[in-house]
C-alpha cells in the first residue's frame, strides 16, 4: 500500500492550514482553498493574520464556515509567529525543542480551533512527535479488526492506543506512514465486503 507520502502539501506551515481548514469538509474543498491562497501569494503567517477579513473569507469559502475557520486560522498564526524566527521548513520543528510532547500539545489544546485530531495532526506532521491519529479511519479499522470496547471520545480512544505503541522504536517518517496506511485503508474500505479484499482481512487485533 505504501508509501503514502502523507500529508499531501509542499511545507509544514500548509499542512497546518490544511488541517485547521479540513475540519468538517472534503480535502477537495481544502485543496481549492489552498489553491487560492498559493496563487495570491498569501500562504503564509503575517499574511493571514494582517489580510482583510473579506479577503481571508472569500480565499477559505469553499471549505464552509468560512468566518469561523478564519478565526482559527488568525489563531493559529499568531501562535505561530510567536514561537520566533526560522530559516526553513526543515527548521520549525525547533521553534519548540524546549517543550516536550504532552506540553506542546497542551499549547496547541490551547489555540482556538485546534481539537485533538488536529493538534495530533500539528504534532506529527508538522513539528515531528510520535503521534496517534485517532480519527475515524483509526476507530473503523479497530472495530473491524476486533476491537469492541473503544472509547467513544477521541481523547478515551487516543488515551487506551498511545501506551501500546513503543514511541522509542518508531522513527517519525514510520508514525506518518502509520496513519497514512490507515487513512488510505479506511478510504477504500467501507463495507464488510470490502474489508474481506484486503490484506488485513485474516488478522484480529486484541488491546489489553
Amino acid at each position: 500500500m505504501g508509501p503514502t507520502h502523507w500529508w499531501p502539501a509542499d511545507s509544514r506551515f500548509e499542512i497546518a492550514i490544511g488541517a485547521i481548514l479540513t475540519q468538517n469538509t472534503a480535502w477537495d474543498n481544502v485543496e481549492m482553498a489552498l489553491g487560492r491562497m498559493k496563487a495570491a501569494d498569501v500562504l503564509d503567517a503575517r499574511s493571514i493574520v494582517d489580510m482583510p477579513d473579506e479577503t481571508l473569507w472569500a480565499m477559505i469559502r469553499p471549505t464552509g464556515y468560512y468566518r469561523l475557520k478564519a478565526t482559527y486560522l488568525r489563531a493559529f498564526c499568531q501562535w505561530f509567529l510567536d514561537l520566533g524566527e526560522w530559516k526553513g521548513d526543515g527548521d520549525i520543528p525547533s521553534l519548540v525543542r524546549e517543550l516536550d510532547d504532552d506540553a506542546l500539545r497542551r499549547e496547541l489544546l490551547a489555540i482556538r480551533g485546534v481539537g485533538g485530531e488536529t493538534a495530533d495532526d500539528l504534532l506529527l506532521y508538522v513539528f515531528d512527535r510520535p503521534a496517534f491519529i485517532a480519527d475515524r479511519y483509526a476507530r473503523r479499522m479497530f472495530e473491524t479488526l476486533g476491537v469492541t470496547d473503544l472509547p467513544q471520545s477521541y481523547e478515551g480512544f487516543r488515551r487506551r492506543v498511545m501506551p501500546h505503541i513503543d514511541v522509542d522504536s518508531w522513527s517519525i517518517p514510520e508514525f506518518q506512514e502509520f496513519h497514512g496506511l490507515i487513512d488510505e485503508l479506511g478510504k477504500t474500505c467501507r463495507t464488510p465486503e470490502d474489508w474481506n479484499r484486503t490484506i488485513v482481512a485474516e488478522y484480529r487485533m486484541t488491546l489489553p
